[in-house]
C-alpha cells in the first residue's frame, strides 16, 4: 500500500487509543469500550514499550506524505499451550478500514518479528471478528484452535487461535 508505515507509539497517540478502544463501536467485538482511566494505563504501557522493543512493541500505523496516523498494530510476549511466541493485535479508526490498511501494516510487523527469537507470532481475534480473521489467513496463520476466554477480565470471550510460524516466513 503506497504511502503506508509503521512508527514507534509515542505520547501524542493516545488520541489513537480513544478513537479505537475506546470507541463502542470499535470494540463491540470485545465487550466493549475501555474506560478513560483504562485508556491512560494502556497509554503509558505502549510508550514503554516502544521505548525497549525486546519483550515487545506497539506501533501507530500512518499513511500518506503527511504521516497521518490512521491506527495501531503491535506484539508482545505471549505462550500458547506451551509455545513461546508473539501475540499481535491491531486496531484501524473506521474511516480507514476495509481498504487493505491493517493487513499491509501486518505484513511490515510480520517482516520485523520474523527476525526475533521466536517461533510464532499468534493473533486471538473473536470468531464473530470476520476482518480479523479474514486478516489472519491472509498473511497465512493457521487456526489452531477456538477456546473460550476472557476480554477484559472478567467477560467471557470466545476466540480463534491463529498462529504464524515466523521460521517459514
Amino acid at each position: 500500500m503506497n504511502g503506508l508505515s509503521i512508527r514507534p507509539y509515542a505520547e501524542g497517540d493516545i488520541w489513537v487509543l480513544e478513537k479505537t478502544l475506546g470507541d463502542p463501536t470499535q470494540m463491540v467485538h470485545l465487550n466493549g469500550p475501555e474506560s478513560s482511566e483504562k485508556l491512560q494505563k494502556r497509554h503509558r504501557k505502549y510508550v514503554a514499550m516502544s521505548a525497549d522493543q525486546h519483550a515487545g512493541c506497539m506501533y501507530t500505523i500512518t499513511m500518506g506524505p503527511e504521516k497521518a496516523s490512521v491506527g495501531n498494530v503491535g506484539y508482545w510476549e505471549t505462550e500458547w499451550d506451551g509455545q513461546k511466541g508473539w501475540e499481535t493485535g491491531w486496531f484501524v479508526l473506521p474511516e480507514f478500514q476495509g481498504k487493505g490498511v491493517a493487513t499491509a501494516a501486518m505484513r511490515m510487523l510480520v517482516d520485523h518479528v520474523a527476525a526475533l527469537d521466536r517461533p510464532f507470532l499468534f493473533a486471538s481475534p473473536s470468531v464473530n471478528n470476520a476482518p480479523s480473521n479474514a486478516i489472519c489467513r491472509k498473511l497465512g496463520f493457521v487456526l489452531v484452535k477456538k477456546v473460550d476466554s476472557e476480554y477484559p477480565p472478567g467477560k467471557p470471550l470466545r476466540i480463534n487461535v491463529w498462529r504464524l510460524d515466523l521460521k517459514s516466513t
